[in-house]
């Protein structure tokens, strides 16, 4: 980072700065926030509002890094809902968790304090309007718009978005340039210039944290009960729809005898996950390991990474993905999905390959081609030399913290 750029930075004086979201669950978003406070300028100082239970691990790393924690009482994740009665009770939730947000802001935040919130603008406006009456205010939008909605709906969306950008303490980052250049289209040429990018993005430190410590492959696989002479695929994330798990089972069943699987994610799984897994018939190819058990700290996780062979992510709906920047970063090629900002980091045939969400075949083929070693080893250097520049922590960060500098001033 610029020594110019960093003492700009700290002129600006102290500021204080509220990292606000309402569920328990956690991804790219909070590894993204996490990166804000670690790069911090001296002076500066974080309050991150979350709910209570909220991952104590991940908690932990937010304190150490000089966070002070504030727990709200309401959870509000962002779970699917079936029929009007769970859309309602999710309404609810989603109100009552807004109305505690605010009523904590109002007892605890200072004149000229920052907002830094993970919400829709296109659903929360009550919210953030009344945030941004208070105080600068942020909001990072990791995905574009869906796009399999009605008319009437796209014009609300761009009516809430628009009277958002219109109030001068409003700013919105998007995650990846598919996102930003989606989400300007909903608003007026005027506004657009407040619309501006902040990738998700990865630790550098932690990763070189992963590659300087000895890789024990032989030791981890064998301890699952896999091979360690197998193409090992990793999956890392929530194990959810959203992410394709069904898609990275069905590779698995596909490719039964030539490659092994591995999802590591946050949550245990449940019975229901466990008997659908079963009718795979994938006992001897696939595991579920839990984050805590593949490491305490994001370091030791990215470490685990390093017992695999290839990165694969099936997803029907994200923006870029972090763990795939992660795994890029520690050189393994990358099988992903064409959609939103995946991408912009996994060029076709440079970094790894691309598939359409929802087709396993073609997914569990794209994995087949990466046997080759010496194709491997050429993807490897690709995502090495891709996961620099525009994609690391400090470059994401400092757009970030100029528009704070710019927000705090008269």
């Amino acid at each position: 980072m610029a020594d110019d750029r960093i003492k700009a930075w700290e002129a600006a004086g102290p500021l204080t700065i509220n990292l606000i979201w309402p569920y328990t669950t956690w991804g790219g978003a909070q590894i993204y926030f996490l990166s804000l406070v670690r790069n911090a300028p001296k002076g500066w100082s974080f309050r991150v509002i979350v709910p209570a239970g909220s991952d104590d691990e991940l908690m932990k790393l937010f304190a150490a890094a000089g966070a002070e924690i504030v727990y709200l009482t309401t959870v509000h994740n962002p779970t699917p809902a079936h029929g009007i009665f769970e859309k309602i009770a999710r309404q609810r939730r989603r109100l009552r968790s807004e109305k505690e947000i605010l009523s904590l802001v109002e007892k605890i935040a200072g004149e000229g304090e920052i907002f830094h919130i993970e919400a829709g603008p296109w659903q929360s406006v009550s919210l953030l309007k009344k945030l941004a009456r208070r105080g600068k205010t942020f909001v990072t939008v990791q995905n574009a718009m869906p796009s399999d909605v009605s008319q009437a709906r796209k014009r609300s969306w761009s009516r809430r978005m628009t009277s958002l950008l219109s109030m001068p303490s409003f700013e919105l980052f998007g995650g990846n340039q598919h996102a930003v250049d989606d989400i300007r289209t909903f608003v007026p040429s005027s506004l657009r210039s407040k619309i501006t990018i902040s990738r998700a993005t990865f630790s550098r430190a932690d990763v070189n944290k992963a590659l300087a410590n000895p890789v024990h492959r032989d030791e981890v696989l064998t301890g699952l009960g896999l091979r360690s002479n197998m193409l090992t695929v990793l999956a890392v994330g929530q194990f959810i729809d959203r992410k394709g798990r069904w898609d990275f089972l069905e590779a698995a069943r596909i490719l039964r005898g030539k490659c092994q699987f591995i999802w590591v994610g946050p949550a245990e799984l449940t019975e229901e996950e466990n008997a659908r897994i079963e009718t795979y018939d994938i006992a001897d190819t696939f595991r579920y390991v839990l984050s805590e058990n593949a490491g305490k700290s994001r370091a030791e996780i990215l470490a685990f990474f390093r017992n695999a062979d290839v990165f694969a992510l099936p997803s029907y709906w994200e923006g870029l993905p972090v763990s795939i920047l992660e795994a890029m970063a520690l050189g393994l090629p990358i099988v992903s999905t064409r959609i939103n900002g995946i991408p912009e980091a996994v060029i076709e045939g440079v970094t790894g390959y691309l598939v359409e969400a929802g087709d396993a075949a073609a997914f569990a083929k794209a994995i087949e081609k990466l046997e080759s070693t010496s194709l491997r080893a050429r993807l490897s250097e690709g995502a090495l030399a891709a996961a620099t520049g525009e994609f690391e922590e400090i470059v994401s960060v400092s757009n970030v913290f100029d528009r704070y500098v710019a927000a705090g001033k008269p």
